[in-house]
């Protein structure tokens, strides 16, 4: 099995190279997917990232989330794998992070825990089929959704992100679902 930091490296690549209209095309199709399930309209808050680079669009779907009133939580993320999610009602006074991340300036006193009816919207370079993801090699959502048994985590990738296995290391969490323009791996 090819390793994990190849493999990696090698989506990334393909991933960046996704047209500008193709890539806006396809989140506006995963983000009406988002919308529409079950889970999403029994959420009160929703934990989601905000998108960088050639990753799904997520600010969409964040804004939406604010028209449908839900609570939004984004997430800061410290060295040493620490990360939290604060609540945020605009996109006002973001800064950008050393990681290349656009976060808001809450500190940790701020933060809030993901609930058993809440949901978050995990980003990565490589899904499978086995609901299982790599992120970007700092361990930071594994180690968050560990610490606090984060239930309803659901990947959101374009489908060329999604192999059929890949390497799985024992602090590796399994999402709950995995959503991609052309199909939803549940």
């Amino acid at each position: 099995m090819i390793e994990k930091n190849v493999l990696r490296k090698e989506m990334l690549k393909k991933r960046a190279n996704i047209a500008k209209d193709e890539r806006e095309k396809n989140s506006r199709i995963i983000k009406n997917k988002l919308l529409s399930l079950d889970m999403y309209k029994k959420a009160e808050r929703i934990f989601c990232y905000i998108d960088m680079g050639s990753e799904v669009i997520t600010t969409d779907f964040i804004k939406q989330a604010w028209d449908d009133g839900k609570k939004v939580a984004v997430p800061v993320a410290k060295k040493d794998r620490f990360m939290y999610f604060v609540v945020i009602e605009s996109f006002d006074g973001m800064t950008r992070s050393k990681l290349g991340v656009m976060e808001p300036e809450i500190g940790c006193e701020k933060q809030v825990v993901p609930c058993d009816n809440d949901i978050m919207i995990v980003p990565g370079s490589v899904f499978d089929v086995n609901k299982n993801r790599c992120g970007y090699g700092g361990g930071y959502y594994d180690t968050y959704t560990e610490k606090y048994n984060v239930k309803n985590t659901i990947g959101v990738a374009f489908d060329i992100q999604v192999v059929d296995n890949m390497p799985v290391e024992e602090f590796d969490r399994p999402l709950s679902m995995i959503i991609t323009e052309k199909r939803d791996i549940i």
